[in-house]
């Protein structure tokens, strides 16, 4: 794995500096809202509805750690919509758009739907989550999150050591506590480095080759819960924590592709297996 040169990975960094570039090249300063722009560029003239209540996003005001910054976006039980998909963008980030999730039919309803995950913050940014529901309908949620240097944080990690057992997926279902209760609850872990180009080898002093994940697609049987399509902003060793909607049978396939092409697989295990 060391030395190798992740073409896909590198165009993809590049691009994602240009977005940064073409979101604060304009004569005013650096800390202008760059929202605007990235709003028409990833929605165009759609109209958002800010802070209704339909989606809920939790994220610290200070960053622990900003290369592991905890995220979970959720819907309240009594919104009754069906979810068509949800955007996670950081503003600052030098690629913003962090990650889209599409629902399928498993994504379910009646209860709290939610999805968690980790993530890199490169400097003092707006987080925000933005909900489409079925009719076509845009509600966002916004949080403002202190955080510096994780996008471009120096792997404190030889990289070879990091790459032993990579690839090793967890995927567990935790049912709810009532029987009756509409949702399941699903974790996926993967052993990745989920590298982003832009971090120093603390050995060469060079930069480690960019591979992530950039898909993600969870089932339940043959139904789809969600298909995510992810950049380099995920956190090292990606873990995510979702509900899904409750059927006979509650096990999950997911597969992941990361931008070497790699194919990860896993079905679930119950919790407490």
């Amino acid at each position: 794995m060391r030395g190798k040169v992740d073409r896909g990975g590198s165009r993809v960094v590049m691009a994602a500096l240009g977005l940064l570039l073409l979101v604060t090249a304009s004569p005013v300063r650096a800390e202008e809202d760059v929202w605007p722009a990235l709003k028409r560029m990833t929605f165009g003239d759609r109209a958002i509805q800010a802070e209704d209540g339909k989606i809920v996003l939790d994220a610290p005001t200070t960053a622990e750690d900003a290369s592991l910054v905890p995220i979970t976006m959720r819907v309240p039980p009594e919104v009754r919509d069906n979810l068509k998909s949800l955007t996670l963008i950081i503003d600052k980030n030098p690629n913003p758009v962090v990650a889209k999730f599409s629902f399928g039919p498993a994504e379910g309803a009646g209860g709290e739907r939610s999805i968690s995950t980790r993530v890199r913050i490169e400097t003092f940014s707006h987080v925000r989550a933005i909900l489409e529901t079925a009719d076509g309908s845009l509600h966002m949620a916004t949080k403002f999150v202190q955080a510096a240097g994780g996008c471009a944080a120096m792997n404190a990690k030889d990289p070879d050591s990091e790459n032993v057992d990579l690839g090793k997926m967890l995927v567990k279902t935790f049912p709810p506590a009532l029987s009756t209760a509409p949702l399941f609850e699903g974790q996926v872990m993967l052993k990745h480095p989920n590298s982003n180009g832009m971090q120093l080898d603390i050995d060469t002093g060079g930069y480690i080759p960019a591979r992530f994940i950039k898909e993600m697609t969870v089932k339940r049987g043959n139904d789809l819960v969600f298909r995510m399509e992810s950049t380099f902003s995920i956190s090292t060793n990606p873990n995510f924590r979702f509900t899904f909607g409750r059927a006979a049978d509650n096990d999950l396939d997911v597969s992941m592709v990361d931008t070497d092409g790699t194919v990860f697989t896993a079905k679930s295990q119950a919790s407490g297996s």
